[in-house]
């Protein structure tokens, strides 16, 4: 047996241990990982719903992807609640564009505001997969495990447990996946925001390779280079692969700038002198949030040629 072979064998048995009678909720992307989870539900034979999450950043081709390869997921588009932006705001679709305004900064590798209101919010009282894998980074090899917990009640409960370890996002993994660990799981779960995790372990290639051997339709753009295909612009992408996105969709890039605008006069409204940190045009904050080494006032080159560069 090879080592993909054993891993998927784990990834199913995993999967079967925490089923439930309503099902599992899967987290869907559209991506390569989240393709590969459904995969594996079906292989399992096991019931489940698929949702996406509607971000207002993602890809076109992705979009498409998910309409036409899989027709059956849920497209769910988060809207405010009560407490977040008032009563006028409550029900109303949460964008970036009106995410960054209302909180007054870019979303940075530190601030990810974005992530906790367009994407996190779906699966509560659910037993949720998600496609997290620990080569994708290292805070999550740091904070998920095949099983995670996220509640600081669950740390209380379950911190002095060694089949548990705890992780410095507030949450509790498991990482002994014995019996009696499993029951405390399945017994707190609905307390809990639980997620099993059936492809932490796989590598790129673990992935590739099932995806392959299977032929399970993946989105186009990775054929075109694409290594990742989260949110356009995502802080947490590297220099290259942000330039490379916003090469692709310049409009995002616009409509980024445009909300840099929207955020620096609601902060002006607010009583937030002196713009953002010293920078009071949204071309100096968009050259900050992208690292670029621009003195504030200047303007690149290349900006001088789009036709979707605003006015401030």
């Amino acid at each position: 047996m090879s080592d993909l072979e054993k891993k998927v064998n784990a990834s199913l048995n995993r999967l079967k241990a925490f089923q439930r009678d309503e099902g599992y909720y899967l987290a869907f992307s559209g991506g390569k990982d989240s393709v590969v989870c459904k995969a594996l539900l079906d292989m399992a034979n096991l019931k489940y719903d698929a949702h996406y999450r509607i971000t207002s950043v993602d890809p076109p081709e992705l979009i498409r992807f998910i309409r036409y390869e899989h027709p059956e997921v849920s497209r769910e588009v988060p809207v405010y609640k009560n407490g977040r932006r008032g009563e006028n705001w409550n029900g109303k679709p949460i964008t970036m564009w009106n995410l960054i305004p209302w909180k007054l900064t870019p979303p940075t590798r530190v601030i990810r505001y974005c992530c906790q209101f367009l994407k996190e919010d779906g699966g509560d009282g659910r037993m949720t997969v998600t496609g997290v894998r620990w080569a994708e980074s290292r805070n999550r090899k740091e904070n998920q495990g095949p099983v995670t917990i996220y509640d600081k009640q669950a740390r209380r409960e379950f911190g002095d447990n060694p089949d548990f370890t705890l992780t410095n996002k507030g949450g509790v993994v498991l990482v002994n996946d014995n019996t009696d660990s499993r029951r405390m799981v399945e017994n707190c779960y609905k307390r809990h925001k639980t997620t099993v995790n059936p492809i932490i372990e796989w590598s790129d290639k673990d992935v590739w390779d099932f995806i392959h051997a299977h032929g399970i339709h993946y989105c186009s753009l990775y054929d075109e280079g694409f290594s990742r295909l989260g949110c356009i612009g995502c802080p947490l992408a590297r220099k290259h692969g942000r330039e490379m996105e916003f090469n692709r969709w310049p409009k995002f890039k616009g409509s980024y700038i445009r909300a840099f605008a929207a955020m620096l006069k609601e902060r002006e409204r607010r009583g937030k002198t002196g713009g953002f940190g010293g920078l009071t045009s949204a071309m100096d904050v968009f050259n900050w949030w992208m690292e670029y080494n621009i003195m504030p006032g200047q303007i690149p080159l290349e900006a001088v040629f789009e036709d979707d560069f605003p006015d401030d």
